[in-house]
């Protein structure tokens, strides 16, 4: 016959005592911060007041914003009476996907900070973050800050980079709204700033979109042919999504580029053939 289980005195009692402080511990949360019913309802407020916020910013303004308000896009995506398209956040996680964790990244034209912060710092070891809007850099100072991100109010194509080298340059969502000439010299300035299998990635859409827009791009092959003109190796795709509830389809462009084959090759989404 077996042995019955050895008891250690006074477990039993401990055991029943912690189980009794954790449903008074999980009594007293419910009771501070309150169950369903309250969520719903901060829910609700939060969704009005983004949905203020979307029309100040927007509809009410005469000057239209000049950088995106990611706190507005990503509650929208999560908790929006009509939720965003996945595939509008996903120069978010295309960016991620590009870095590892002793990269030293530069993101130009950071906005608000919020990409910068939740997806950029996380994955690498710094980040130094430039954008020509002072408001743009006040809000992600305010906002979106971290020990190993550092915000520089610059202009990328006149302005010194922070430093001379990087492992990752990151430009999302912003070719369009530079020059055809300062965009040349900001694509062969961020050439020469990469290190030797250094990566640049990044997004912008493609076709007639943006209401400040100095350039566009007709076909994701207009694109690449712009970037193999600085780099020897060149990836590209691009994805279709509705924007606006639905009123617009955005044709968007990622993009990865190198100018040595050893890290490109693992990044890209054609898998070229090309020699080392």
């Amino acid at each position: 016959m077996r042995s019955p289980p050895h008891r250690v005195p006074g477990e039993k009692g401990r055991f029943e005592a912690r189980s009794l402080a954790r449903g008074l511990a999980a009594w007293g949360e419910q009771l501070l911060w309150g169950g369903r019913m309250r969520e719903e309802l901060l829910i609700w407020f939060l969704r009005r007041y983004y949905q203020s916020l979307f029309r100040r910013l927007w509809k009410l303004n005469r000057v239209k914003p000049h950088f995106t308000n990611h706190r507005l896009l990503w509650f929208l995506f999560g908790f929006g009476a009509r939720p965003i398209h996945p595939y509008q956040l996903a120069r978010a996680f295309y960016s991620a996907e590009a870095l590892q964790p002793e990269d030293v990244v530069l993101d130009i034209g950071c906005g608000d900070g919020f990409l910068t912060n939740h997806f950029l710092s996380t994955q690498c070891a710094e980040v130094d973050a430039i954008d020509v809007e002072p408001a743009a850099i006040r809000e992600a100072k305010r906002t979106n800050a971290r020990t190993n991100i550092t915000y520089f109010l610059r202009d990328a194509v006149r302005d010194p980079f922070p430093r001379n080298k990087y492992d990752v340059i990151i430009w999302n969502g912003a070719i369009g709204h530079f020059t055809t000439a300062d965009a040349a010299l900001l694509l062969q300035k961020i050439a020469t700033a990469l290190r030797p299998a250094g990566i640049f990635a990044g997004s912008e859409s493609l076709g007639h979109e943006g209401h400040d827009h100095s350039q566009f791009f007709e076909t994701l092959e207009d694109l690449q042919e712009v970037f193999r003109l600085h780099f020897a190796n060149v990836s590209a795709k691009a994805l279709c999504y509705p924007i606006n509830n639905a009123t617009f389809i955005r044709d968007e462009a990622y993009w990865r580029c190198s100018n040595s084959c050893a890290r490109f090759a693992k990044l890209s989404w054609q898998h070229p053939s090309i020699d080392p």
